[in-house]
């Protein structure tokens, strides 16, 4: 397996971080009152900051919970910066001023003073789109070159730090001559923007099986396959692929090109039910970041994380396809197995853990996240009817019948 990448390592882009983590110890020494080294998660947190992200987003990146690094941060770093810059303690009240105060102390590299990178590459990430379907989500990336060189994009990483499993089902079989009329989705069919900037190329790329996390996928829904305190989380630890791709972008110039991603067909799941005609479906959402590699001397640029979702099998022709047995039961789909409810359960309990982690998503899963809400809204509602309407039985015999 590849070395697990170092969090928001385009930090070092932009700032002298070796000069930081020395000046930061000796902060911290001094408020501590005990010689003492930043820690491994501290300079992640530095470097995340710097690299304008929120504690939200750098405790998903860490795998860590929101509201006790905030605590961290709060007792730690952010003391550390105050001392640093000479500021009274306790008035550094939002994480955006860590990187306004360490520029005003002189930290940040200054590319006029600068020579070296004055007359070189220097890769940004303009932007980042999610587009296409569940089957073949892509990836729209956007850079720019602000260097004095030409850059040469030799090739992608996609740092994963999550995946989740989402199991679908339907009753009946599709029909053969079900049909259904579908447009495929292709990078130069993108919406109108402001300009008429096209996709210079796209790779077709197979995310990796989740047998390179380490887990056997028959096994995801097992009880002894789940970790307690992440109890959906296929694994905990990093997983980095590498694509090759070959991409030029002149000096002061731009360049646009897209990931079609797909699966490959030996790491697809489909189960039939031996007992019931149930076809039981498995999709992957995925939590990573891009890094983009150029230059002879491997420079990178990192992306802001990123949430899709990877369904091979959708959609299939003539088929219903059921996530949460709410909608089954709304259509009489009575007496569902065991299996298949305990599927919906672990269904809604993924959608609700990546609904609270702050980056950008599919815009298929942002549906999925909003179905799932309205459900769990909608069953608060009827049991809420229920107390306030009990049965006229109820009413008259009390509430052991």
């Amino acid at each position: 397996m590849a070395p697990t990448p170092e969090p928001f390592a385009q930090a070092k882009n932009d700032w002298n971080l070796e000069k930081l983590y020395q000046d930061l110890a000796a902060a911290k020494t001094q408020f501590t009152g005990k010689p003492k080294q930043l820690t491994p998660v501290e300079m992640s947190c530095l470097r995340g900051l710097l690299c304008s992200y929120g504690s939200t987003e750098i405790a998903a990146q860490l795998n860590r919970e929101p509201r006790g690094l905030r605590v961290d941060l709060s007792r730690g770093l952010y003391r550390y910066v105050e001392i640093l810059t000479l500021r009274p303690l306790n008035t550094l009240k939002d994480w955006r001023d860590v990187a306004i105060w360490l520029e005003e102390a002189g930290y940040k590299i200054r590319l006029a003073s600068h020579s070296e990178l004055v007359n070189d590459s220097l890769i940004k990430i303009v932007d980042v789109s999610l587009e296409g379907d569940r089957k073949s989500p892509i990836v729209d990336l956007k850079v720019r070159n602000i260097g004095s060189q030409v850059a040469f994009l030799k090739s992608t990483k996609f740092l994963f730090s999550n995946a989740w499993v989402l199991k679908s089902w339907i009753v009946h079989k599709p029909e053969p001559d079900a049909v259904y009329s579908l447009v495929p989705y292709s990078p130069s069919e993108q919406r109108s923007t402001s300009r008429a900037v096209t996709p210079s190329y796209n790779y077709e790329l197979n995310l990796p099986a989740f047998l390179h996390f380490n887990v056997d996928i028959p096994c995801l829904f097992e009880e002894d396959a789940l970790d307690n305190n992440h109890q959906f989380l296929i694994d905990q630890s990093a997983y980095t692929q590498e694509f090759k791709i070959s991409q030029c972008v002149a000096c002061n110039d731009v360049d646009r090109f897209t990931f079609t991603l797909s699966m490959p067909k030996t790491s697809q799941q489909l189960i039939s039910d031996r007992q019931l005609s149930y076809l039981i479906y498995t999709s992957y959402i995925y939590h990573f970041n891009l890094e983009l590699v150029y230059d002879e001397d491997d420079k990178t640029v990192q992306s802001s994380p990123l949430i899709l979702w990877l369904d091979p099998h959708w959609p299939q022709t003539g088929e219903i396809r059921y996530f949460f047995e709410d909608f089954a039961l709304k259509l009489r789909l009575v007496n569902l197995p065991e299996e298949i409810k305990e599927y919906s359960r672990r269904n809604k309990k993924v959608i609700s853990e990546i609904s609270k982690i702050e980056c950008q998503k599919s815009l298929a899963l942002n549906r999925m996240i909003q179905q799932s809400y309205r459900l769990t809204e909608q069953n608060k509602h009827h049991g809420d009817e229920k107390q306030k309407n009990p049965s006229l039985l109820r009413r008259l015999f009390g509430e052991k019948l």
